[in-house]
């Protein structure tokens, strides 16, 4: 194969950063995304733009996938499966159950290829810049660590969650957590100004008191900034993503429950409140 490489696959909100923070430590990079705007500038930066999976497949040993569903990683891996040396490490960094992880590595596994779940947890892309973000990664420790080049340039921390699914797993029970607290941040700042109480109040005695966690800050502030002025359309596409995602999650999250016998009745109440979350396409409080 020549110069060990790494791939990355799917080049979005979280992607693109990842793609800059492996650039400027210097790895030798291979990008693809289906849309030609999402990887422009990168080859500038030194990464070699790939015209679909398989050239990913075929170039490098290490592959991450940043795309954001479990369809998306079904043909993406279909795809690399084709051309992939045995030996070839592929990385599952988007947020899908594990039973899709097992379902991906067992294909993998018959054609000699070690796949992996490593899905992040942090802030978005300030976590990335300021390599503050965890990689939660699943399967045998030994194909886990062979990640660590790659995420050594843009994660704090990469941890070895468990077996196969298990950094999935973690990844889902994170993101109940961070998209209930938004939720109750959101009810509890509109019930205080129903009631005619100061704008920033709540944030102020939430913040105080420790009861309003940094994550639900970064988004109360988006949130109220959006209520009075829409912002860019940029911003708006962004956050259309990120009201998708929310839904694909929790009931990615509400699956799992079923399958262990685990009831999520927030969860549940919160699955299809992505648009009214981010203030998107018409959504409201």
């Amino acid at each position: 194969m020549g110069t060990a490489r790494v791939g990355l696959i799917g080049v979005g909100i979280l992607g693109r950063p990842v793609a800059e923070e492996l650039l400027a430590a210097g790895l030798p990079l291979v990008v693809r995304d289906v849309r030609p705007e999402a990887v422009a500038g990168l080859a500038e930066q030194g990464a070699v733009v790939a015209s679909s999976a398989s050239e990913v497949g075929e170039r490098c040993d290490l592959v991450l996938l940043l795309v954001q569903t479990a369809d998306q990683c079904r043909d993406v891996v279909a795809e690399l499966l084709m051309v992939a040396s045995p030996g070839t490490t592929v990385a599952v960094m988007a947020t899908v159950t594990p039973e899709v992880v097992h379902q991906l590595a067992e294909q993998a596994a018959a054609v000699g290829i070690d796949l992996v779940d490593a899905p992040m947890a942090g802030k978005g892309e300030a976590s990335v810049r300021d390599h503050s973000i965890w990689v939660l990664a699943g399967g045998e420790a030994g194909v886990v660590e062979r990640l660590r080049p790659a995420t050594d340039a843009f994660a704090g921390r990469l941890v070895h969650a468990g077996p196969l699914g298990s950094g999935a797993a973690v990844k889902l029970a994170h993101n109940v957590m961070v998209y209930l607290g938004y939720l109750a941040t959101l009810e509890a700042v509109e019930l205080a100004r129903a009631a005619g109480v100061a704008d920033g109040l709540v944030e102020e005695v939430t913040r105080a008191s420790g009861t309003l966690s940094d994550q639900s800050a970064v988004w109360l502030e988006i949130y109220e900034r959006r209520r009075l002025d829409p912002g860019p359309p940029e911003e708006e596409a962004m956050l259309r993503t990120s009201a998708a995602l929310l839904d694909k999650d929790l009931r990615h999250a509400v699956e799992l429950g079923d399958r262990l016998g685990v009831d999520l009745p927030g969860v549940r109440l919160m699955v299809g409140r992505g648009a009214a979350t981010y203030a998107v396409d018409g959504g409201s409080a």
